[in-house]
């Protein structure tokens, strides 16, 4: 498939569960023999597998030292991740591609680097793995042209993820993360260029917009030729309120463009996931029809309520997350956690097509025995069939 950078991937067919090859009906593999690969893989395809399988990108360094016993190395280290994953029980291990907008190449907390799009970023262990762009680096047409796009097939860029399918050995789903347009020019421009060149620079954006779609689509797609088994596309969208942008101006910049990336990577037969934070309630409609496999993270705190959006597009979509990180598992209590992951369960898990996950991530504000008495929970009553009587007598109990 050619993108316009003069290469041409040829990408290896996926192997993936039985019961999802396209035209057949054929039977969900024995629950008794079912690996975590293959759980994920039947739930992100909109099925019911022996349990609901457990997501996350990457676990804060508190937890990853618990669980490990020394922290970890550097920003994005599979092996760690994988380590972690296995120990706690993850059904997969996210891995992302050298010169991921937003993440450290190294680990760098309390200091600025410059990444290979000439964007300063700030860290500290807070914001760990990511940082936040302190300037910008196209503020005009004129920066745009002179800005030098870095080589999207550099070899060095997908060790990583060749590590991460190597050492999940078939029994780990690896899902390799890229970024959406949106995400990639407000890091690149900022969010108040992006409003202003809705009305003044329309064709700049619009340009910017094309140009990131097919830079990432190209990382997805050497990362699908790596052997990863689904691509995650990261694009937040949305405020705790609202989208970002008007949601018509949204359909006319945003929607061609991410349309675009998820059609070329989802040409492949991988599932693709859309991760927004954010209230995406507006433009739910139009994310439905992008053709994506799954929508993540469906943050609570944004007014994103599982049980409606189950409801309404659970038979299209799977659904990824829900689970507060920002007040229930951030400040909750043991019991707080627990009620609100059975919530999670009642809400998402019925009938399949659901994966359990925080609302964003795992991150190091969040006590260890908070995110251990999530997992713990999930598993314990996330098993198919749901005992849904199980799950409500403890909700009672816990109100």
């Amino acid at each position: 498939m050619e993108l316009g950078y003069g290469v041409i991937v040829i990408v290896r067919s996926k192997v993936l569960p039985a019961r999802y090859v396209e035209g057949e009906s054929v039977e969900t593999p024995d629950a008794s023999k079912m690996n975590s690969r293959e759980r994920f893989l039947i739930a992100l395809r909109g099925g019911q597998p022996d349990r609901v399988p457990l997501f996350e990108y990457h676990f804060g360094p508190t937890f990853i030292e618990a669980v490990l016993g020394q922290p970890a190395s550097y920003y994005h280290n599979v092996d760690d991740e994988v380590a972690v994953a296995r120990a706690v029980g993850l059904d997969m291990v996210w891995t992302a591609p050298l010169g991921f907008m937003g993440f450290a190449n190294i680990q760098l907390h309390g200091e600025r680097y410059q990444d290979e799009w000439s964007i300063w970023w700030g860290t500290n262990l807070s914001s760990w793995p990511a940082g936040w762009p302190e300037m910008e680096v196209v503020k005009s047409r004129k920066d745009w042209r002179k800005l030098k796009v870095p080589d999207p097939d550099l070899p060095i860029r997908f060790e990583q993820p060749r590590r991460a399918v190597e050492l999940a050995a078939g029994e780990l789903a690896v899902v390799g993360g890229v970024r959406g347009p949106f995400s990639s020019v407000w890091m690149l421009a900022g969010l108040v260029n992006i409003g202003l060149w809705i009305y003044d620079e329309p064709d700049l954006l619009e340009d910017m917009l094309r140009e990131m779609a097919h830079w990432n689509a190209q990382l997805g797609l050497n990362m699908i030729h790596a052997g990863v088994d689904a691509i995650v596309i990261h694009d937040d969208w949305g405020m705790n309120k609202s989208t970002f942008i008007k949601p018509d101006d949204w359909r006319r910049f945003v929607l061609p463009y991410i349309a675009k990336e998820v059609e070329i990577l989802a040409s492949t037969g991988t599932p693709v996931i859309l991760h927004s934070d954010g209230n995406l309630n507006a433009i739910l409609d139009d994310i439905v029809q992008l053709g994506i496999a799954a929508l993540n993270p469906l943050q609570r705190g944004a007014d994103m309520d599982l049980a409606s959006v189950k409801a309404k597009y659970g038979n299209r979509l799977c659904l990824i997350g829900n689970l507060s990180t920002t007040t229930t598992l951030a400040r909750g209590t043991l019991e707080d956690v627990e009620r609100e992951t059975l919530e999670c369960l009642r809400d998402g898990a019925l009938g399949g097509g659901y994966i359990f996950a925080p609302d964003h991530s795992y991150h190091s504000g969040i006590p260890v025995a908070n995110i251990w008495c999530a997992l713990q929970t999930a598993k314990k009553y996330g098993a198919y069939p749901l005992d849904m009587e199980a799950i409500r007598t403890r909700l009672a109990e816990l109100r």
